[in-house]
């Protein structure tokens, strides 16, 4: 994408002003040492422009060790007279003379306002010029340049209020520690930038901050801290708190009707709703200015894993995909950083000017215009080579048409990266993924639309997934309500006999290992005992006063005396279900039931006599 030619007036006296600030010279043949100034042509500080026929190689190095330089481009404007291939130009070498990496030739105003830095391939921190004019016309330049110190990084820690994994429930808060976290020498720390999950991020001047977590999850928690210099941490800082999920309460009951004096069953049963997280996560889109060599990045933060849990094998990592575009691929360096830093080169330059997706090669900075960005992956078994390979003019090109206007443009597909992932062996899984695109060639942008990291499934370890747990014991589940008379022994089933009409309203609980407490409520409508529904149950029959059953409860036989001779029994559960039944064997008022083979719980017998079908209620232990 080209840069439109901005408007000069007022940057030569932006640049004498400078120069009264500012050590300033002109530029010659050699090199020096630097951090601070301006660097005019050799026509100085009085704008007066440098002449026909000069050819100039400069090198700046910064004078402080470990340090790179920036140049920033105030005046830049080059005359274009003279046949093709002999305009005036100037080259830009990152490195210390003109055998370093080529960063770009400009002429004309394409380097007007830009930025130029020291690439991360530079170890010397220098930049060279080379600047060559003809023999017709002449035009100016005015750089001004400044030292970039390297961070050396302060180191993150940080502490919870609860062990890690915190287990806890949906709206309760964490308290959070980060005064361990030590500053490099003669620096401190004036920020901390809390990631509570992947998109929760809270950054105070505080140490201490404390978060509330709202949603059911697992939630790694990671600290970025900087100091005045903005240099940031870059070690990791793995803590863990899952939120519990809900369960699901499924409440039944016999009848939700009841009559007074007869007995009921209510149950419930308690389904854990499991969480799990996810291997693939997608970073967002930034667009790719023409800053030459200032890296731009996009962060993913992964809450998937086993706290301390490490990349052991390239295998591990499925694909890196981008949806992109760009007007010169040869422009780009691509990398994926992992939480620790380590980094490997998925594209580094090569490919000249083909295109990646379908940018808009018609616009410029100041009003960047998207273009359409295509899928590409990259994979160690992938079916392609590399970006370079397949490019246009590459041993195995790929391309097909593409952008605005069309060009050859790098087709969809994955692709090999330029570097083998084993620099990423030993990374941990939980924490920041980065994406970072550097631009070494000015005049084209592009914009990374948004990316994504796919891992293996089988990298789900028990700190993503976790099941909530209820124990069997009346301390985990219960029924609270009016009338409970009995209960199994996990109390998820009791047994009420309303003692008055009416609607009673009966309560489930449970509390899982997370201690969060989940209920549910079922009302009942409880009838008098001489309404003709109950009526027709015949549990007001006047002889229900004559049947004897013990023991209560019972463990295998059950016996059954009446005052009138027994003809018949059937025993139902308290969802009407006929379990048992026969005809009396005596002409007397006895009956024994075998109930031995029952689970324990409540049941419902029914003696039939002479004067009806008389109900009892059954407790089997």
């Amino acid at each position: 994408m080209r840069c439109i030619r901005p408007v000069l007036i007022g940057l030569f006296a932006f640049a004498q002003h400078m120069a009264l600030a500012q050590p300033t010279f002109s530029i010659y043949n050699g090199s020096t040492e630097s951090c601070q100034g301006v660097m005019h042509d050799t026509g100085g500080p009085a704008a007066f422009g440098y002449q026909n026929n000069e050819d100039i190689t400069f090198t700046l190095c910064p004078d402080q060790p470990g340090a790179g330089m920036q140049f920033n481009f105030v005046v830049f404007d080059l005359d274009q007279s003279g046949a093709a291939g002999t305009v005036d130009n100037m080259s830009v070498y990152d490195g210390d003379g003109t055998d370093a990496p080529l960063l770009g030739t400009y002429t004309g105003t394409q380097l007007q306002g830009l930025v130029i830095s020291t690439t991360v391939f530079n170890p010397s921190g220098c930049l060279t010029l080379h600047f060559v004019s003809n023999d017709v016309g002449t035009g100016a330049f005015a750089i001004s340049y400044q030292c970039i110190i390297p961070c050396d990084p302060p180191m993150a820690a940080a502490t919870m209020s609860l062990p890690s994994p915190a287990r806890i429930c949906a709206g309760e808060e964490v308290q959070f520690d980060a005064s361990a976290s030590e500053a490099a020498p003669g620096q401190s720390i004036t920020n901390y930038e809390w990631h509570f999950g992947q998109l929760d991020v809270v950054t105070t001047t505080e140490s201490t901050v404390t978060h509330v977590f709202t949603e059911p999850g697992s939630f790694p928690v990671t600290l970025i801290v900087s100091d005045a210099n903005d240099c940031a941490s870059t070690n990791a800082v793995d803590l863990l708190v899952q939120v519990s999920s809900s369960p699901v309460l499924n409440l039944t009951t016999s009848d939700t009707v009841a009559c007074v004096g007869s007995p009921l069953e209510l149950s419930a049963e308690v389904e854990a709703v499991p969480w799990s997280g996810t291997l693939v996560d997608y970073g967002p889109g930034i667009f790719i200015p023409d800053y030459v060599g200032t890296p731009f990045t996009s962060a993913i933060e992964f809450t998937g894993f086993v706290p301390g849990a490490t990349l052991e094998s390239v295998d591990a990592i499925e694909s890196i995909c981008v949806d992109m575009e760009h007007s010169f691929m040869g422009d780009l360096v691509l990398e994926l950083i992992c939480p620790d830093g380590s980094q490997v080169a998925l594209h580094q330059q090569g490919g000249a000017g083909t295109f990646v997706g379908g940018p808009n090669d018609m616009d410029s900075n100041s009003a960047p215009i998207p273009g359409e960005c295509w899928h590409y992956c990259w994979a160690m078994d992938a079916p392609n080579g590399t970006w370079a390979d397949c490019s246009a003019n590459g041993a195995t090109p790929n391309v097909i048409q593409g952008g605005t206007a069309p060009n050859n443009a790098l087709a969809p597909g994955t692709y090999t990266p330029v570097q083998p992932w084993d620099a990423l062996v030993g990374c941990p899984l939980n924490g920041t993924w980065t994406f970072r695109a550097t631009d070494l060639w000015a005049v084209d942008n592009g914009y990374l639309c948004s990316w994504e990291l796919r891992f293996d499934e089988a990298l789900v370890g028990d700190g993503s997934a976790f099941l909530p747990t209820y124990g069997p014991g009346c301390d985990s589940t219960y029924w609270s309500g009016p009338d409970i008379t009995g209960s199994v022994p996990d109390c998820n089933s009791v047994v009420i006999i309303p003692s008055a009409p009416g609607e009673q309203p009966y309560t489930f609980t449970a509390i899982n290992d997370f201690g969060c407490t989940y209920d549910s409520t079922i009302v009942i409508n409880v009838l008098p005992a001489t309404d003709p529904y109950c009526i027709s149950l015949g549990l007001d029959a006047p002889t229900i006063d004559a049947i004897n059953v013990r023991p209560m409860p019972v463990h295998d036989i059950l016996q059954v005396s009446n005052r009138e001779p027994i003809t018949g029994y059937e025993l139902l559960d308290l969802r009407g279900r006929k379990l048992l039944a026969g005809r009396a064997t005596s002409a007397h008022g006895t009956l024994q039931v075998d109930v031995s083979a029952l689970p324990a719980g409540f049941y419902l017998l029914r003696v039939e006599g002479a004067s009806g079908t008389v109900p009892v209620r059954v407790v089997k232990e």
